[in-house]
């Protein structure tokens, strides 16, 4: 019964290990080809991207939330984003393309130029 309970176990990490290779190797194949001459996008990729896609977005939204922390300190908005206390790790340009964010002092908004959707 032992021996029978090992193969049995053996064989379920197997077929594990191989579901795993599969979705990694489809994940890496090309699945849709972009119009206008684009690079394919993979599954892999797709989400990859998206997921830095988050990660600047939470950072702006951190930077906004500085910038409004400063107009209730202050009464009114930065006149640029170094004079704003940002909260540990956060920093006032995007963690991905590490371009600096723009700023419009008169309105308070801040945009990711990487990332214009934000």
């Amino acid at each position: 019964m032992r021996k029978g309970q090992t193969l049995a176990m053996l064989l379920v990490v197997v077929l594990i290990i191989a579901i795993i290779a599969a979705f990694l190797y489809i994940g890496q194949q090309t699945q849709t080809t972009r119009q206008r001459g684009q690079q394919a996008q993979t599954t892999y990729g797709a989400a990859l991207q998206r997921a830095k896609e988050v990660e600047c977005m939470n950072n702006l939204h951190q930077v906004r939330q500085a910038i409004q922390m400063f107009v209730a300190e202050q009464g009114a908005n930065p006149p640029n984003l170094q004079s704003v206390r940002f909260p540990a790790g956060i920093q006032p340009s995007c963690p991905i393309a590490k371009v600096p964010y723009t700023y419009d002092p008169t309105t308070g908004t801040v945009k990711c130029p990487q990332h214009p959707r934000f």
